[in-house]
């Protein structure tokens, strides 16, 4: 599923939507929700790919009892990915109505500002200054695959249902300020995808530990300083 919405971003959506304006009609709607969710499944499935991995093998070689138990079971995980994807589906539409009204209704020189290297370095300082905080902190130390298991695993359809309710709010509290950045600046390049997704991998898969996350925190408040001094 990353690997085939990956080729569709590259090859055949290029781009997903800019700075969204007001009115928001549903065609517009419709069309940045398939982009955005194409998106968002080549980038953050892979970082959620060690706990599924974790969910289908332990559903694999669950026996009768374990499972009549409310054990772990292969519909059960398409269940917990179908809803991990779908609150990051409606994260994207809140995140499209959000944008929409700031850049029409309150700044209407906003995609004006952040086309320029100083808003470019101010959103990257917002976005540097979010990274090192403890509540990225706390959501990535939530993210990695045995703390959640151990901590939030429920049994039953229901059960596999609101884990990914709630590994989906833990992931979008990790990376929730990178994806509005792409939005506003970058307008979702596959080239800035590309890296946000290197990255996100980094913090939550590679490594384990909020270091990582405080690093790239701190590479971004560079950065940004750079681009406001020289903008």
């Amino acid at each position: 599923m990353a690997l085939a919405s990956w080729w569709v971003t590259i090859f055949q959506v290029g781009s997903m939507m800019g700075m969204p304006t007001l009115p928001v009609d549903l065609t517009a709607m419709t069309f940045f929700g398939i982009s955005w969710t194409v998106g968002m499944m080549a980038m953050m499935l892979p970082t959620a790919m060690p706990l599924m991995l974790i969910f289908f093998r332990s559903a694999r070689g669950a026996t009768s009892e374990i499972r009549l138990g409310g054990g772990p079971t292969i519909g059960k995980a398409f269940l917990f990915i179908a809803s991990y994807i779908g609150i990051w589906v409606g994260t994207g539409v809140l995140f499209y109505l959000g944008v929409a009204i700031a850049s029409t209704l309150v700044w209407p020189g906003l995609s004006a500002f952040l086309a320029s290297r100083f808003g470019a370095g101010v959103a990257l300082l917002l976005v540097g200054v979010y990274q090192i905080s403890p509540v990225k902190g706390e959501c990535v130390s939530k993210c990695h695959p045995s703390n959640f298991l151990f901590q939030h695993y429920r049994s039953g359809r229901l059960g596999a249902l609101k884990m990914g309710l709630v590994y989906a709010k833990y992931c979008v509290g990790c990376c929730w300020v990178m994806m509005v950045f792409l939005l506003l600046v970058a307008a979702m390049g596959v080239g800035w995808m590309a890296l946000f997704a290197f990255l996100i991998f980094a913090e939550r898969t590679v490594f384990h530990g909020p270091w990582v996350s405080r690093i790239i925190g701190i590479a971004f408040v560079v950065i940004g300083i750079i681009l406001v001094k020289t903008g």
